[in-house]
This record gives C-alpha cells, structure tokens and sequence, in this order.
C-alpha cells in the first residue's frame, strides 16, 4: 500500500483544517481507493482520476469513469482500469456515512491522485430550488 502514507497525511491536514480528527474508517477508505486507483496505471502516469456521478443524494449506485494523464499539464482524458472497477467507487459511496451530515447528499465526487502522491477529494452537490 504504497499510498497510504500520502493519504493519511491528506486525511490529517483535512481534519486540521476542519477542526476534526479523521476517523480511521476514512483513512482506510481513501486508501483503499487510491491503492487501487494507482494499480492500474501504466508506468508513465502523471495524474489519475475517478469520476463517480450519481442520479440523485444518497443513490447506492451510479456512473464512474477512471481516467489518466500521462502529461503535468494535460487533463485526464485517457482511460485506466483499477485493481477493480467496482470497488473505489463503492468504497467512495460507503464512506459517505461518516460524513457530517450536511456533506452526505453529494451527487458527484472525484478523487484525483498525482504521481507526487497528493491527491484530493471534490463533492458536488445538487442546486437548490428556487424558493417560489
């Protein structure tokens, strides 16, 4: 588990800055899916990234996408497979229950690891209706 380390240095400076402490289900989560992630790259990767998209809050199921760079400045536009194609994004979507509450109704996340080891995790969430 070669990412590890990274992860929980990410976790530590997350919960820093959030004034709380990651449990250990979230580090063994995230590192879970960037051990994974990084798996499946071929050697000359520079920037890898899953790309989970659900239809609404709370779905147990949706689209993912893994795609890589293999250029610092190039998005990733080229497709990868992980160690298992199901098993980050579910490890993603599982670890949404140790989320404060109001951060669970995500309905897209992308975790996006760099050949440096630093990685992140962005959620989007849906657009709230216009109040009549």
């Amino acid at each position: 588990m070669r990412a590890l380390p990274i992860v929980l240095v990410f976790l530590a400076a997350q919960a820093l800055a959030q004034g709380q402490d990651a449990t250990d289900a979230e580090r063994r989560a995230v590192g879970d899916i960037v051990d994974c992630m990084v798996a499946g790259l071929p050697e000359n990767w520079r920037i890898a990234e899953m790309q989970v998209n659900l239809e609404k809050p709370m779905d147990q199921t949706g689209a993912v996408r893994y795609l890589m760079s293999r250029a610092d400045d190039a998005p990733p536009a080229e497709p990868f497979e992980p160690c298992d194609l199901k098993r980050p994004a579910r490890t993603l979507i599982d670890l949404r229950s140790s989320l404060p509450p109001s951060q669970r109704a995500w309905i897209g996340a992308e975790v996006r690891v760099l050949r440096d080891g630093r990685f992140g995790i962005r959620y989007g969430y849906p657009k709230p209706k216009p109040k009549p």
